[in-house]
């Protein structure tokens, strides 16, 4: 894996979204991670999959791999994060979405846009002079 910040960073994330995800599973439908954090059964499955997704990228992928896995995340977030806002306390919220899990989205969206946006960036090829 090397040292690269995008690789370690879809590493770390990634194993955090999928103990998380395993975690869920242990409480009943509508408990809480921690006492704050609201689970179902979707919201499980959804940080399962963006674990792996995550650990996948940066653990199989090369940098460019998980440099883009972790920008396309960390978008995600970022809109599930304003989203999230929208759906506290309505019917339309089916994945248990509630104030506390708005803070963690949009502090992982930075994380992940930060690093994946701002490290490791392709240098730009120099012209060619004559």
């Amino acid at each position: 894996m090397g040292s690269s910040p995008n690789r370690v960073l879809g590493t770390i994330f990634g194993a955090f979204f999928v103990a998380i995800g395993i975690w869920g599973f242990v409480l009943p439908d509508g408990g809480a991670i921690l006492g704050i954090f609201g689970v179902n059964l979707l919201h499980n499955c959804a940080h399962l999959l963006i674990g792996l997704i995550l650990a996948v990228a940066a653990i199989f992928g090369g940098v460019a791999s998980a440099r883009t896995v972790n920008t396309i995340v960390g978008a995600a977030y970022l809109v599930l994060g304003v989203a999230g806002l929208f759906l506290l306390g309505t019917p339309v919220n089916f994945l248990a979405i509630n104030a506390p899990d708005n803070v963690l989205h949009f502090a992982s969206s930075v994380v992940l846009l930060a690093v994946g946006l701002g490290a490791e960036r392709p240098k730009a090829k120099k012209p060619v002079t004559r």
